[in-house]
């Protein structure tokens, strides 16, 4: 029995409540799935901006002081920094 016949079956079988709350929840669903399937369509019409250009966008705001704050050695330790582990050279 495949999962729509399965639905069909149940539905023939439960109360009222119960069945406006699986077709608010359908309805609900098909509109989620609609809206992602729109989305990734526009995602990939979009070209894809290189990760470098847009770490520069995001920076430009940022007061220079804050900047030189950063450290040097970028992702080489990220671990150091998120998880204290030693430092690579």
């Amino acid at each position: 029995m495949t999962a729509k016949e399965q639905l069909l079956y149940e539905i023939q079988y439960s109360p009222e409540p119960i069945i406006k709350e699986v077709l608010d929840f359908l309805l609900f669903a098909r509109s989620r799935n609609y809206t992602l399937m729109q989305s990734k369509a526009v995602d990939q019409q979009t070209p894809q901006q290189p990760i470098w250009e847009f770490t520069q966008e995001l920076s430009q705001d940022a007061p220079p002081e804050e900047l030189a704050n950063l450290p040097a050695d970028h992702a080489r330790n990220c671990d150091r920094y998120l998880y204290g582990t030693t430092k690579q050279s």
